[in-house]
C-alpha cells in the first residue's frame, strides 16, 4: 500500500499502472513528456495498412551488391534505418555513396525494381532520440520514399524492464505516433513494432491495430544485451490467443533453434536478420546438420555466399512449417546429432556425468563442429591431435578470444575432456559476438 500510495498522483497509474514501490518518483519526472505526445493513451485515428505479403524469410542489407542480378527476383529487402539517414533525419552517405550519383538507395545497391524496399527502424537509443527530436523540421519518411523505400517500419525506442513504468508507455505511445507520421508526411506502408513490458501493454496495442486496420506487425528480437525473452515469450501465448490472424514479422532472429519454435508457433510469420549477409561479406557460408548453424569459410564471391545463407534460412522454415502442419517421424536425425549423442553417452558410462549434465556438455561441444568431431574421434581412438584448436579461430570476430592449441591446454595440466570443453567454451563466446557485431553492423 506504501508503494501505491507514492504512486496515486502518477499519469500511469490506474488504466496503465497497477503502482510499485520503486521506481514512483522516477515515474513523475517523466510527466513532462506527456504533453508532446498527447497523454499515453493509443488514441490517433490511422488509415488502414494496404494489403501485402512478405516472404517467410528476406535478408537484411548492410550495403550495396556487386552482382546485384542475385537480387534482381528477391520480392523483399530490408535495410536498417541508420543506412539510409542519419540521425538528424538526412540522407546518409551509406545510402547514396557516390558523388553525382542518382539518389536512389534502390538503384544504387543493387535491389530489384519490382522488390518490396523496407526500412526497418530498429537501432541504438542515441540515434533515435536524435531523430525524434529533429523530426517536425525532417521529413524523414519522405526522404526515404525519396530513396525508393516502399515500406517502413515504426521507430523501436527501447522499453528496458528495469526502467521506470512511465518511460515504457511513453516509448511504446512514440513508436505508434510514428505510424501517424509516416502516413501522414510520405505514401510508405507502415508496419508498427509491437513490443511491451506488461501483458497489459500488448494487449492494449493488439486491440488498437485491429481497431485501425492493421494486419503486420514487427518484432524485434535481436536483443544484443540478451534480456527480456521470458516477457516476449509470455506475450506471444497472448498473441496466438487473441490475435490469431496477425501476421508478425520478426527481426534479428538468427538461431535456427529459436526461429524453429517461433515458425511453429507462427506458420504465416516472417523473418528477416542481418546475420546472413553479415557473414557472407566476411566469405562465411552457413550450412545446417538439424537446427545446428554451421560457420565455414569459403572462398568465393561474398554476393554467391549470401544467395546461399538466404537459401539455408528460408529452406529451413518451409520444413518447419512443413513438418509443424503434417507431423511426421524425422527420419534423418543427422551426423551432427548422432555424434552429440555418442559424446554425450560416453560422458555419462566413461567420466560420471548424469544424464543432464552429459547432454548440456555435448552441445556445447557442438557450438563447432570440429571440436565435437575431434572429442568423438578421441573417445573412439584414444587419438590426440595436438596442434588442433577447432574451426572457431577461423570465424568472424574469433580474434576477441584466444585460441589455443589443444597440447598447450594438455602441457597446462588439463585432461583432455576438459580442453576440449574449454575450446568449446571459447568458440560460443566467437559465436556470441558474431551475433553482437551482426547486429550492430545493422545500425
Amino acid at each position: 500500500m506504501a508503494g501505491i500510495g507514492r504512486c496515486h498522483n502518477c499519469a500511469a497509474f490506474g488504466e496503465f499502472c497497477e503502482g510499485g514501490t520503486q521506481h514512483a518518483a522516477d515515474c513523475r519526472e517523466l510527466e513532462s513528456w506527456l504533453d508532446s505526445i498527447g497523454g499515453l493513451a493509443l488514441d490517433a485515428s490511422l488509415a488502414p495498412q494496404p494489403e501485402f505479403q512478405l516472404p517467410p524469410f528476406f535478408p537484411q542489407l548492410l550495403n550495396g551488391l556487386e552482382v546485384p542480378s542475385l537480387l534482381a527476383r528477391e520480392p523483399v529487402v530490408a535495410v536498417g534505418i541508420a543506412k539510409a539517414l542519419t540521425a538528424r533525419g538526412r540522407v546518409s552517405h551509406r545510402a547514396i555513396p557516390a558523388p553525382y550519383a542518382t539518389r536512389s538507395l534502390r538503384s544504387q545497391w543493387g535491389v530489384g525494381k519490382d522488390a518490396l524496399l523496407l526500412c526497418l527502424g530498429n537501432t541504438l537509443d542515441s540515434y533515435l532520440e536524435r531523430l525524434w527530436a529533429v523530426q517536425a523540421d525532417e521529413n524523414a519518411w519522405g526522404h526515404l520514399q525519396a530513396l525508393g523505400f516502399n515500406a517502413a517500419t515504426s521507430l523501436n525506442f527501447s522499453i528496458y524492464l528495469d526502467r521506470p513504468r512511465l518511460e515504457h508507455l511513453v516509448n511504446l505511445k512514440r513508436s505508434w505516433l510514428t505510424v501517424r507520421r509516416v502516413q501522414d508526411t510520405s505514401g510508405l506502408v507502415p508496419i508498427p513494432h509491437l513490443q511491451w513490458a506488461t501483458i497489459l501493454d500488448l494487449q492494449r496495442q493488439l486491440r488498437y491495430a485491429r481497431e485501425q486496420g492493421f494486419h503486420t506487425l514487427t518484432l524485434n528480437l535481436q536483443m544484443i544485451k540478451r534480456q527480456g525473452w521470458e516477457t516476449v515469450a509470455a506475450g506471444l501465448a497472448v498473441i496466438r490467443e487473441e490475435a490469431p490472424d496477425i501476421h508478425l514479422l520478426f527481426a534479428g532472429v538468427a538461431s535456427l533453434r529459436r526461429m524453429g519454435w517461433l515458425a511453429t508457433l507462427f506458420p504465416t510469420a516472417s523473418f528477416t536478420n542481418i546475420t546472413a549477409h553479415y557473414l557472407a561479406q566476411r566469405h562465411v557460408r552457413l550450412r545446417r546438420d538439424d537446427i545446428r548453424l554451421i560457420k565455414e569459410p569459403v572462398d568465393g564471391h561474398p554476393d554467391l555466399i549470401l544467395a546461399e545463407n538466404v537459401r539455408l534460412y528460408r529452406d529451413f522454415i518451409a520444413e518447419t512449417v512443413g513438418r509443424a502442419s503434417s507431423p511426421q517421424p524425422q527420419a534423418n536425425l543427422g551426423r551432427l546429432y548422432v555424434a552429440q549423442q555418442e559424446v554425450a553417452a560416453a560422458m555419462q558410462t566413461r567420466f560420471g556425468y548424469n544424464f543432464d549434465e552429459a547432454v548440456t556438455a555435448a552441445e556445447r561441444l557442438a557450438i563447432d563442429e570440429a571440436i565435437l568431431a575431434a572429442c568423438q574421434h578421441w573417445l573412439q581412438t584414444g587419438s590426440l591431435d595436438q596442434g588442433f584448436r577447432g574451426s572457431f579461430p577461423d570465424w568472424p570476430c574469433a580474434a576477441c578470444v584466444p585460441h589455443p592449441t589443444l597440447g598447450y591446454l594438455l602441457d597446462g595440466g588439463r585432461l583432455p575432456l576438459d580442453a576440449f570443453l574449454h575450446l568449446a567454451g571459447l568458440a560460443r563466446q566467437v559465436d556470441e559476438e558474431i551475433q553482437t557485431f551482426a547486429g550492430l553492423a545493422g545500425y
